[in-house]
């Protein structure tokens, strides 16, 4: 196991109370074999700046056989200041999931990669917002650019050679 790269995520919710309302899309990614979830803490930061952070092992126990299939693969890699860190981006009276995951649809397209000789050089991410911003600047550019118009040049007609006049 850990075998293939590691990803984390710091999701924040509003209030400092979390809802669970994404536990059932990370159990389906974990059903389909896509990732497999490492580490998983929940992360309540006060009012008054004061955090609490909460392992998925150390749940009630409802609330942990939510993720009874993620939890088969947690192994609390997470360190205290880890946690600190991600508490510290956290405004006050929030709420945050900090998900550690391997993804496994990596595992067989690396195989395949390596079979043919192939070797990754480079790999990342680019946030939506990059994305987004590169999209209004390719719009603002194209605005500018007027259409170039096509047409065609009108040809005169040869003048007529004539020859030197006789005389």
């Amino acid at each position: 196991m850990l075998d293939l790269p590691l990803e984390y995520a710091l999701i924040k919710f509003k209030g400092n109370k979390l809802t669970g309302k994404i536990v059932p899309e990370l159990l389906d990614l974990a059903d389909k074999g896509i990732v497999r979830f490492v580490d998983i803490v929940f992360i309540q930061k006060e009012k008054d700046g004061n955090t609490r952070t909460v392992e998925l092992n150390d749940l009630e126990q409802d609330a942990y056989e939510m993720f009874v299939p993620i939890g088969n693969h947690v192994s609390s890699l997470f360190t205290e200041q880890d946690l600190e860190i991600a508490a510290g981006k956290l405004p006050r009276n929030s709420a945050a999931a900090l998900l550690l995951w391997e993804n496994l649809w990596v595992a067989n397209l690396g195989k395949a990669i390596r079979d043919s000789g192939g070797s990754l050089v480079e790999r990342g991410q680019i946030p939506p917002e990059v994305v987004q911003e590169f999209k209004k600047e390719l719009a603002a550019e194209k605005k500018k650019k007027p259409a170039a118009k096509k047409t065609a040049a009108k040809k005169k007609p040869a003048a007529k050679k004539t020859s030197p006049a006789k005389k």
